[in-house]
């Protein structure tokens, strides 16, 4: 059906709230990132800034902004941006391959999709061993872990 709009601009090929809330949130790599709750509107200029994403039981959610939405397809919204906060849970590897730790947490710049530092809580039979922090500009890839372009000595002594 035609809607007419009092702008004079066509409708017909606009999407409604309906067409985005519950859907699927997956990042650029492929990933679910969780489905969309909310849809954020700039109360003073009438936007559309982005979308807030449950990320399921007992997980945090998050806000996504329009600029890290590549597009909203019939089943779900794809991201142009891998989710810094996605690297929790990896284990961290040196240079040599040897294991570090797991990520336990993210240091952002701001409120920005960029990693400033990883937090990770090193393997011990200690509980009271205290977690690193990774500067990120030591990371030399993340897949499916964290590679790391340095020894774990050179961790160890920044202690």
């Amino acid at each position: 059906m035609l809607q007419k709009s009092l702008s004079g601009r066509s409708l017909n090929n606009s999407i409604t709230s309906d067409d985005i809330l519950g859907k699927e949130v997956i990042d650029k790599d492929g990933g679910f990132i969780g489905v969309v709750e909310k849809v954020l509107i700039d109360p003073s200029l009438l936007e559309f800034i982005g979308i807030s994403v449950d990320k399921g039981f007992l997980r945090r959610g998050l806000s996504i902004g329009k600029n890290y939405i590549d597009k909203v397809a019939e089943h779900a919204i794809f991201l142009k941006i891998p989710v810094a906060y996605e690297i929790r849970g990896k284990i961290v590897f040196d240079r040599d391959g040897k294991e570090v730790g797991v990520v336990s947490g993210i240091d952002l710049y701001g409120e920005y999709n960029r990693i400033k530092n990883l937090i990770v809580k090193p393997y011990s039979l200690f509980p009271l061993v205290k977690e690193i922090e990774i500067p990120y500009s030591y990371v030399r890839e993340v897949g499916d872990n964290v590679m790391l372009n340095v020894a774990k000595s050179v961790l160890e002594k920044g202690k």
